[in-house]
């Protein structure tokens, strides 16, 4: 065979693999806006039940340190949800978060478990990810959670420095979202309420 005829092939071959890699990153970026992310139950595997619990009380405490009257806030409230790692992906503009939490009622008793998967808007680049806190003001709202019947979102995002001083947030429709913890976190970023999901402990 000749070198020309070898040159012919290679350089078929890498075409050929470069639209595959073209084609697998389109359909990435489709299931990024659709809001695909990989499933996953609410509750954790059985095994993981206790490492996801006792992660969810120390961020919960790591909040409680960096935020001014967050303490009270959640002495006052109906129940929180307490998401020690949300992974955050985006593709170009397009991305979403993903993530299992604890619930806690007001008097900071485990009741459940809680999952996020949403996709969400912004100018989002790679992979970043954060701690959340959300806390439900009254019982009503509380309920409407606990019945997957919340909707909209949260646009009133606080975000948290690890070097604290931040002071509490106000409540948006009976609901007040922390984000903080980990690097890159994103000003202004909403949370979409209607893909929070909840079941019993």
């Amino acid at each position: 065979m000749s070198v020309h005829s070898i040159e012919h092939i290679t350089k078929g071959r890498t075409m050929r693999m470069g639209s595959v890699r073209a084609r697998l990153g389109i359909t990435l970026a489709c299931a990024a806006v659709m809001g695909i992310a990989p499933a996953c139950s609410t509750t954790p595997r059985k095994g993981d039940q206790a490492t996801v619990s006792s992660n969810a009380r120390t961020n919960t405490a790591w909040f409680k340190d960096n935020v001014s009257g967050l303490d009270g806030q959640l002495g006052a409230c109906a129940g929180y949800i307490s998401f020690p790692s949300v992974g955050q992906y985006g593709l170009g503009i397009t991305g979403g978060k993903f993530g299992r939490g604890a619930v806690f009622n007001g008097s900071g008793t485990q009741v459940g478990w809680s999952y996020i998967n949403t996709a969400s808007a912004g100018l989002q680049l790679g992979a970043q990810g954060f701690k959340m806190l959300v806390v439900f003001e009254d019982p009503a709202t509380m309920s409407r959670f606990q019945e997957d019947k919340l909707t909209g979102n949260v646009g009133a995002v606080a975000v948290i420095a690890e070097e604290g001083g931040s002071a509490a947030a106000a409540f948006s429709d009976g609901v007040a979202v922390y984000q903080g913890g980990n690097t890159g976190l994103m000003a202004g970023a909403s949370v979409g309420l209607d893909y929070i999901r909840y079941e019993p402990y």
